[in-house]
């Protein structure tokens, strides 16, 4: 009789064994850790932000698209599962590079790369933009130069875009 309740509670606990494996394999990832996990992957920076509509399932395969959000502009993030080992999920996380709004020029680039050409001709102290540039022919945004204590309106207007860039000239008014 004894060896017959041992046996018993020994299978018992083989059963919770296995019910308790089943409950620490995960059938998804849950989104705060998705979106920690991808900004990681990602290099982002501090004040870059990342949304996905929910989990990621836990299986090889399974994808997510998330929202990148970095210096005003939002990136489409795509996920795809690529292994799945117990209670550990691995994916892959790739930003597309044209932002969803369209091509663009974050507004940092174009108040920098818009110093750099100014500056080619004369002292310039800073540059500022209304905003970002659309990368379309003939585009305009408004920036302003600050000059030895004299400040100018500045007007870029897009002149070529192309796969890999987008080339702007610069006007400089009184």
């Amino acid at each position: 009789m004894g060896l017959r309740a041992l046996a018993v509670v020994v299978g018992g606990a083989g059963v919770a064994i296995a019910a308790c494996w089943t409950m620490l394999s995960p059938t998804e990832v849950a989104q705060e850790q998705v979106e920690n996990g991808t900004l990681q992957q990602v290099a982002a920076a501090p004040s870059d932000d990342l949304h996905c509509d929910g989990g990621l399932a836990a299986e090889v395969g399974a994808a997510q698209s998330c929202v990148l959000t970095r210096d005003g502009e939002e990136f489409a993030v795509a996920l795809k599962v690529t292994d799945v080992d117990g209670d550990r999920v691995q994916w892959n996380s790739t930003v597309a590079g044209v932002p969803q709004a369209g091509r663009r020029v974050a507004i940092g680039e174009l108040e920098r790369r818009t110093h750099e050409v100014l500056e080619r001709s004369r002292r310039v102290d800073s540059v500022s933009c209304a905003g970002a540039l659309a990368g379309t022919v003939g585009a305009r945004q408004s920036c302003v130069m600050n000059a030895g204590g004299h400040r100018h309106d500045v007007t870029v207007t897009v002149t070529t875009v192309d796969s890999a860039r987008v080339q702007w000239g610069v006007t400089v008014g009184n």
